[in-house]
Parts: structure tokens; sequence; C-alpha cells
């Protein structure tokens, strides 16, 4: 294990509690347990900390940590990697990534598919109307990026990659009903906000869908993160191509820094955390995985996906 007590300049988003959280998770789960260390804090919730795992691809078969197998064409898509969160000490997240198929019609029927299977709601009707409203004309406005799974909260969070710089009014309908609601009012806001992040290069934009056991979830989040990795790519060193890993370096702080500094100024992160933030990838093998937002009728609640790897 990496030597975690030497990183000590961040008392809100690494301090000695988190240490002492991911050292007690290594000795209780050696099997996961490496030095690709996931965080997840959020302002309204308990932190959760992760291990990312490696997962067979290319096939139709996924085992889920519970020792269950699932079936379903989507996870022919899977990337080499998977993240495990923990939250007081038990795994409730399992968080997969796809190499983006697009969102279309057998996409969607596997989405409800997986949907049933995580939280045993037969009735994905609700999910299946927001999915057929964003399913594009053309290809390529959403995409399937990710999917976090929940088996011991019945839920799965489904990430779409967003190129879109609109939302849908039918959206906003079937979630806020009408505009003078607080949940159609805070949606609105907050997507206008974000879609001025998808015009620079430099940033991703993922819409967070949720369904759970009762149903669709009356939400809608969006992670924020870079569109390159601060480091050279796996298997590859800076040197390979040098001024290739420059612009992409470049292109990554000034990400971090915009979506940071944005996420501050519209009163959706502390100034204290957004500091940190940039300060943690001064760290070696630091990554700043994305800023999520998520909007509701209650108003935003933020969380930051970070770690190391």
């Amino acid at each position: 294990m990496v030597n975690l007590t030497s990183i000590s300049t961040y008392p809100n988003l690494f301090n000695s509690t988190d240490v002492d959280a991911i050292k007690e998770l290594a000795d209780m789960y050696p099997d996961v347990a490496n030095d690709s260390i996931g965080i997840i804090k959020s302002d309204k919730d308990t932190p959760k900390y992760g291990f990312k795992v490696t997962v067979p691809t290319g096939i139709e078969q996924y085992e889920y940590f519970s020792g269950h197998l699932g079936n379903n064409t989507l996870f022919k898509y899977l990337n080499k990697y998977k993240f495990l969160y923990f939250k007081n000490g038990v795994m409730t997240n399992e968080v997969l990534s796809f190499e983006a198929p697009p969102l279309i019609e057998p996409t969607i029927d596997a989405l409800c598919q997986l949907a049933t299977e995580v939280t045993g709601n037969t009735d994905t009707s609700s999910l299946r109307e927001v999915l057929e409203i964003l399913e594009p004309d053309e290809l390529g406005d959403y995409e399937i990026s990710t999917a976090n799974l929940s088996m011991i909260d019945k839920s799965i969070r489904i990430g779409l990659m967003k190129e879109s710089t609109s939302i849908s009014e039918d959206i906003l309908k079937l979630y806020g009903t009408r505009s003078n609601t607080k949940i159609y009012q805070n949606i609105e806001g907050v997507s206008t906000l974000v879609d001025t992040l998808i015009d620079n290069d430099n940033n991703l934009v993922e819409m967070i869908i949720e369904f759970n056991s009762t149903g669709l979830v009356k939400e809608i989040g969006y992670a924020l993160s870079t569109q390159f990795a601060l480091n050279a790519p796996e298997g590859t060193t800076a040197q390979d191509n040098f001024q290739v890993y420059l612009e992409r370096h470049e292109s990554h702080k000034t990400s971090v820094n915009d979506i940071s500094y944005n996420a501050k100024e519209w009163y959706w992160m502390s100034e204290e955390w957004q500091k940190e933030i940039i300060l943690w990838e001064q760290q070696p093998r630091a990554v700043h995985g994305a800023t999520i937002i998520t909007a509701g009728h209650d108003g935003t609640k933020l969380e930051l996906v970070y770690g190391l790897d």
C-alpha cells in the first residue's frame, strides 16, 4: 500500500480519518485492496473509499462483488477497470465504465434489463421514458459511459456522455411537471450552467439518471470531468510523444481549474474544497475523477470523485 501518511496538506479531502479508513479496508479486503484508491466525498453523505480492480472485457457476463453472475449485452462494452466503493466498511457501489455504446433502442433495452437486475424493480417504464426522450435522432448526442450499481441500495445511476448543449423541455416536464415547481427550476438552472462547460474542449459532461426499487429518482446529475488525464495513458510514457503529452497535460489542468472555479462561483462547492482539489494534483499519482452536481427538489448536492492511481 502506498504511504498514505505522507499526504498531509488536505484537511478536507485527505486527512487522518481517511487514511485510517483506507487502511482498515485494505486489512478487511486484501483481495481487492491496491494502490489505486478512489474517494467520493459529498456535502450531504458519508465518504466512500474504493479500489480499482480489473474486469473481463468483450463478454456478456459480469460477476458482481457478491459472486452473482449477471448477463447483459452491455457488458461486452466494459472497459478494463471498475471501482468498488465502500461506505462504513461495507461494499455499497460497483462503478463500471463502458466504451461509449450509443444510446439506441437495443442499448435502452439492455439498460432497463440491468436496472431490473440491480434494483429488483420490474417496472422500468419511467426509466425507459427518459432514455427514449434522450435517444438522439442522430448518433452522438448521448453515449453510455458509466453505470454505478448498488445492490444494497437497490439503485442504479446511469451516466450518459452529453454532447448537446441543451436539455429537452420534455425532460424538464417529466421530472418537474410544471415550470413553476422547484424541481423544474433547479434542474433547468443547473443544466443551463453546466451546458456552458460543454463548449470548452477541455471538459467532459456526463448526465446521470438514477433509478431504484421505487422507480425513477426525481433528480438529474452532471459529472464534470477532464477530456484528458494528467499523466500519460497507461502503457505509455510522456517521452513517447512529448508534444502531445504537454498539450493534454495542460488541457487537464485547465479543465480542473475551470470546473472547480465555476463550481465555487455557482455556489455548488466551498472555497476550501475548491482550493484543495486544485492542490490535490500536485501529489504524485493524484487523479481528479469528477465533480458531480445533482439537482432535485431540495436544490443541489455535490460529490467529489478523486484518488490515487
